[in-house]
C-alpha cells in the first residue's frame, strides 16, 4: 500500500508524479455568438485531474485561456470575432501539474455580440442629441463609444472619443440609448463596439442634425384655477368636492396648503417637500372604513405662457428614502395639452384636450433592498421621454400645446391618500412664448 499522502510535524505532505495525464476527449462542439461551447469526457480511471484548459491565439496575437475543474463536463471559450474557422486546444492537468497531450477543436463561431450590435447599430436625430439603437439579445456585456468633432487645429477636424458619453449594455430589453447635449446644427459623430475581450469594430459614421431642445424656464409656467383646487390639510369627499356642477369635470386636486400648491412643482427647488395634492374618496363620511372609495386620479393645471413641443421630463420626488419607489411618489400619469384655439378649454375635458402621453414608473429589482444605482436614478435621473416613453397608443406625442393638465394617476403605495412631487422638470422646443 502507498499512501497519497505523508504527514510531517503534522502538515500534509502531497505526492507528486512526473506521469501526464491522457488525453481529453471532445464530444461535441456548440456554435455561439463569438463563442464556442466546447463538451469533453476526461480519462477514464485518474481520478487525480484538476482542472481542464482551453486556450487560442486571438487575432491581436495574445493568448487567451479559459479553465474548468474535473467536475465540469464543457468550458465556453469567447472573446471570437467573425465566422472563419477557429483552432482551439485543450488539455487536462492533474493535481502534480502535469499536462497531457493537446486535443485539437476547429469550428467556427457564430457573429460576436460586438459585430451583431455594430450591424444593427441605427443613429437617428433626438431633441438635444442622437438616439442610438443596437442589438444585444442575448444580454453580453460591451461599450459603445462615442466619439464627437474635434478640432485639433484650424481647419483640421477630427472625431474624438467623449469619455462620459461611453453606453454600457448589458440587457437584451434596453437596447437603445440618448446622448446629449448637442446643438441643433449638422455635425459629425463616430460609433465603436468594445468587449472585454480586446475585440473593437471599425468605426460608424453618421452626421445629423439633433433637434433643437432646451429647458422649460419654469418662471413662464404658472398654475391656473379654472378648474378648481383647493387647499385643506386632508382628505376631501368625493360627492362633495371633486365634480364641478355645471361642467361634469373633475376638479384639480385638494392641496395640504398654499405651501404645497400645484405652482411648488415649478420653482425650481428639487430638495424640499412642496407639492403635496390628496385624493379624493368616496363615502368619506361613511364611518365604516370599509366603504369608502379612494380614486387615485389627482389633477393638476397650468398655462405655460407658451407654445411648446415636448421632448422630456425628469421627476424629483421626495428626496427621503421613504419616498423612493414608496410611498406618495407618482407611478403612473398622463399629460393632456391644449391651445387657444379650444375656446372651451375650461367647460370641457377631455374633449378638445389631446392626450399628449402616458407614462410609467421603473420598479426595483426588490423595493426592500434597494441598489445605489436604483436609488441615484429614481431621485435624480427619473426621466420619461415624450414619445418612446409613451405607454398609451391614442397619444400624441409630438402635439404642441400651451396649456397642461397633468393628471396623476398612481402612486408606488396606491393606499397613500395623496401625491408629493418635489419638481416636474421639462425640456423641449419652444415654438412661441406668450
Amino acid at each position: 500500500m502507498v499512501a497519497c499522502a505523508d504527514s510531517y510535524s503534522g502538515i500534509e505532505q502531497i505526492k507528486t508524479s512526473s506521469e501526464k495525464p491522457e488525453k481529453i476527449t471532445v464530444n461535441e462542439v456548440i456554435s455561439k455568438s463569438g463563442a464556442l461551447e466546447i463538451y469533453f469526457t476526461l480519462p477514464k480511471g485518474n481520478p487525480h485531474i484538476a482542472q481542464v484548459v482551453a486556450s487560442y491565439i486571438n487575432k491581436q496575437g495574445k493568448k487567451m485561456e479559459f479553465k474548468v475543474s474535473r467536475y465540469s463536463s464543457s468550458i465556453l471559450v469567447e472573446g471570437f470575432t467573425g465566422t472563419n474557422e477557429v483552432t482551439v486546444e485543450l488539455t487536462c492537468i492533474d493535481n502534480s501539474g502535469n499536462e497531457s497531450d493537446i486535443t485539437t477543436v476547429k469550428a467556427a463561431p457564430l457573429l460576436s455580440p460586438v459585430e451583431i450590435a455594430f450591424n444593427t447599430m441605427h443613429i437617428e436625430p433626438a431633441f438635444g442629441g442622437i438616439k442610438v439603437e443596437w442589438q444585444n439579445k442575448e444580454a453580453n456585456p460591451f461599450v459603445i463609444h462615442v466619439l464627437n468633432e474635434d478640432t485639433l487645429q484650424v481647419g483640421v477636424v477630427s472625431l474624438a472619443e467623449d469619455l462620459n458619453k461611453a453606453i454600457y449594455s448589458t440587457d437584451s430589453t434596453n437596447t437603445f440609448a440618448y446622448v446629449r447635449h448637442y446643438p441643433a446644427i449638422e455635425q459629425k459623430f463616430g460609433f465603436i463596439v468594445s468587449d472585454k475581450w480586446g475585440n473593437r469594430t471599425d468605426t460608424l459614421v453618421k452626421s445629423l442634425i439633433p433637434y433643437k431642445e432646451e429647458k422649460i424656464d419654469y418662471s413662464y409656467v404658472k398654475a391656473v384655477t379654472f378648474f378648481n383646487p383647493t387647499f385643506y390639510g386632508g382628505s376631501r369627499n368625493w360627492d362633495d368636492w371633486a365634480i364641478n356642477p355645471a361642467t361634469g369635470i373633475q376638479n384639480d386636486g385638494n392641496c395640504h396648503g398654499t405651501g404645497n400648491a400645484p405652482q411648488t412643482i415649478f420653482n425650481g427647488v428639487r430638495t424640499g417637500v412642496l407639492f403635496y395634492c390628496y385624493k379624493f374618496v368616496k363615502n368619506l363620511k361613511d364611518p365604516d372604513p370599509a366603504n369608502q372609495i379612494m380614486v387615485q386620479d389627482v389633477y393638476a393645471t397650468y398655462d405655460l405662457n407658451m407654445n411648446v413641443r415636448l421632448s422630456r421630463v425628469i421627476i424629483f420626488p421626495r428626496p427621503t428614502i421613504t419616498y423612493t419607489y414608496n410611498r406618495s411618489s407618482p407611478k403612473r400619469f398622463r399629460i393632456w395639452g391644449t391651445d387657444d384655439t379650444n375656446n372651451q378649454r375650461w367647460s370641457k375635458f377631455p374633449e378638445g384636450w389631446t392626450l399628449i402621453g402616458e407614462y410609467v414608473g421603473v420598479e426595483p429589482v426588490d423595493r426592500d433592498n434597494l441598489t445605489a444605482e436604483e436609488i441615484e436614478y429614481f431621485n435624480y435621473n427619473q426621466e420619461y421621454t415624450i414619445s418612446e416613453g409613451n405607454v398609451n397608443p391614442n397619444a400624441e406625442p409630438t402635439a404642441s400645446f400651451r396649456y397642461m393638465r397633468l393628471q396623476l394617476m398612481e402612486s408606488y403605495n396606491p393606499l397613500i391618500q395623496y401625491y408629493t412631487i418635489n419638481e416636474f422638470e421639462m425640456y423641449g422646443d419652444v415654438l412661441e412664448y406668450y
